[in-house]
């Protein structure tokens, strides 16, 4: 199979530049490439939308899982997210009252609007921690539970812990993020090796572009949370929601 990428983000195309890569998970619109080093690139058609592992091909075609193959990139245009611009006031009661109709039953999506789930109830020791952390107390260890919770590729706990990231690079708490990939990392074998990837990624400020497109919009007046909102559907099974929720949990205490 030979695939040629025409967007791709900075880590997709670190990884892709290591050469041939295993297939590794394969979806309906997209599959996961594995390169040594633990370094992945998920490659898709224009609908995955543009992220940091994110390699979209024109011609896609899905293979069959465990097979080798090499994605040519060279072309590409590398996609990174857009410079923040100085962070407003956010405008979470906005986002709030857009979102209440549209919330995902699973994940963690719920907290986006201060609804609660079987899974949130399970993670709330684990959610209290963080909060207490995000305003200045040491990070204690319920805060791990996080980590790996939830079903699917990338659990709803870590997508939780990508928006913080995400969140903190946004408006300016740099140091913060830091802190709290040094705190994560080592403990990364709590979950997949894919999840631990897109939360490297989120630990540089990156994310899906829908994301990013919700934290402009919480900090600009009259934003189009319709539009906005919409797209954030599209990413995972509710992978885009839960993230927000970690950018939620940030916006309330900046």
């Amino acid at each position: 199979m030979s695939l040629r990428v025409s967007v791709a983000g900075r880590f997709a195309r670190e990884a892709l530049a290591a050469g041939e890569g295993e297939v590794c998970a394969v979806f309906r619109r997209s599959f996961y490439l594995r390169f040594p080093g633990e370094r992945y690139a998920c490659i898709g058609d224009a609908s995955l939308g543009r992220g940091p592992l994110n390699a979209l091909v024109d011609d896609f075609r899905l293979p069959s899982l465990g097979e080798r193959l090499s994605v040519a990139a060279g072309q590409a245009e590398t996609w990174t997210p857009p410079t923040p611009p100085v962070a407003g006031e956010p405008d979470v009661e906005g986002l709030q009252y857009a979102a209440r109709a549209r919330l995902p039953r699973e994940g963690l999506g719920c907290l986006v609007v201060d609804q609660h789930n079987s899974l949130s109830g399970h993670a709330q020791p684990a959610l209290d921690a963080l909060e207490r952390w995000l305003v200045g107390n040491a990070l204690e260890d319920e805060a791990q539970t996080l980590i790996g919770l939830g079903p699917g590729l990338t659990p709803s706990g870590d997508d939780y812990l990508g928006g913080v990231l995400i969140a903190l690079h946004y408006f300016g708490r740099r140091p913060q993020a830091q802190g709290l990939w040094r705190w994560l990392e080592p403990r990364l074998v709590r979950t997949s090796a894919i999840s631990g990837a897109h939360l490297a990624a989120a630990a540089a400020g990156e994310g899906h572009e829908a994301l990013h497109r919700c934290l402009d919009a919480l900090c600009t007046r009259a934003p189009d949370w319709t539009a906005v909102l919409a797209a954030l559907d599209g990413v995972g099974h509710c992978s885009g929601w839960d993230s927000l929720a970690g950018v939620v949990a940030v916006a309330k205490i900046n």
